[in-house]
């Protein structure tokens, strides 16, 4: 997500121009695509990251696995909030010489504002992981503490930065699940 950010930049702001704002999408097209293509890349590999913190939690929760099949629900919710971005960022670029301008407006601001599913979805993830964490230590407590406090922010007007954050978490979440390994919990070979 990180890389679509940097090769899309920003976008414009739904009351700027009809005019400016479809001139960004036709002159900032190729980047756009891009940006559209990395996105759906992403969403892929945040379902699959779920898949396995799903695994994880699942051992250590025992009997029904309530908070990881939650958590992995709050991975596919996002990832289609993501697909969703990837998507509008591809239409606008794609259309924007095709179609008459108030529709790339349309398809501009919905870009913009249409944030729910993946805000809704991190938040998910991150609380019942967190929970998880907290609960049955399947990774650090201190973690899942993190995760908690990250899942009420990215539910606030700080959203933002705490997305940014939530991506932090999962780099470092991805991290231990490797080092411990498939099946066991143990740390893999060297």
């Amino acid at each position: 997500m990180l890389i679509a950010f940097a090769v899309g930049g920003e976008t414009p702001d739904n009351d700027d121009s009809t005019a400016q704002i479809v001139s960004f999408w036709q002159e900032d097209d190729s980047q756009q695509v891009v940006a559209g293509w990395v996105l759906g890349v992403a969403a892929l590999l945040l379902v699959w990251f779920g898949g396995s913190l799903r695994r994880a939690i699942s051992r250590a929760e025992g009997g029904d696995g309530r908070l990881a099949a939650i958590s992995f629900a709050g991975s596919v919710i996002a990832s289609v909030g993501i697909l969703l971005f990837g998507s509008l960022t591809f239409a606008a670029a794609t259309l924007a010489d095709e179609v008459p301008a108030e529709v790339i407006h349309t398809i501009s601001a919905l870009n913009n504002t249409l944030f729910f599913p993946l805000s809704g979805g991190a938040a998910l993830l991150l609380l019942a992981s967190g929970l998880a964490f907290v609960y049955t230590a399947v990774l650090p407590r201190w973690l899942g503490w993190i995760a908690i406090v990250i899942g009420v922010l990215i539910l606030t007007p700080l959203g933002f930065f705490a997305l940014l954050a939530w991506l932090l978490w999962i780099a470092v979440v991805s991290v231990l699940l490797f080092r411990r390994g498939p099946d066991t919990g143990a740390a893999h070979p060297r």
